[in-house]
């Protein structure tokens, strides 16, 4: 069977789809494996980055958090969710030289239950790696205060 080079994915949202569901999104260092993400500097600069598209008006973070060589987060990006999340990079590596794999990955949440099963996946993700033995204990994650969407501890469920 011949290959055939993926072509990259057009992350343009249709009509019919609410530009206020909210984003699962990936990003991840080009060199993979390496701890670039999970310091106080490169945590500074990542939120830096964050509220300056979000004072812009450009996004609404909800929940963002540091692995080593990548972070996770749960937006909303009412257009250009490419060129969102290309700015976002950009003014990372303007703060932390920095060199991104190409593109990253997203993925709408339908759903309030698909809301819950990202949230929990994402604080999941340090425990999962062995960094810490419980989520609340990772120091490189924040939350936004958005109507809809609660932190586990304002539910009382674990994390």
């Amino acid at each position: 069977m011949p290959f055939f080079a993926r072509k990259s994915l057009n992350n343009c949202r249709p009509n019919w789809v609410d530009e206020n569901d909210p984003l699962f999104v990936t990003i991840c260092h080009k060199a993979r494996g390496v701890r670039h993400f999970d310091n106080p500097e490169a945590w500074s600069a990542l939120i830096a980055s964050a509220e300056r598209l979000r004072q812009n008006g450009k996004w609404t973070p909800i929940l963002m958090l540091a692995m080593p060589d990548h972070l996770h987060g749960i937006v909303r990006i009412p257009r250009g969710i490419t060129s969102v999340l290309g700015e976002f990079k950009r003014d990372y590596s303007y703060r932390v030289t920095t060199l991104w794999q190409k593109g990253s990955f997203d993925h709408r949440l339908r759903t309030y239950g698909h809301y819950l099963e990202k949230r929990d996946y994402i604080l999941a993700n340090p425990v999962r790696a062995g960094f810490v033995l419980a989520g609340e204990q990772w120091p490189y994650v924040k939350w936004w205060d958005v109507q809809g969407f609660p932190r586990p501890e304002i539910l009382g469920e674990a994390s």
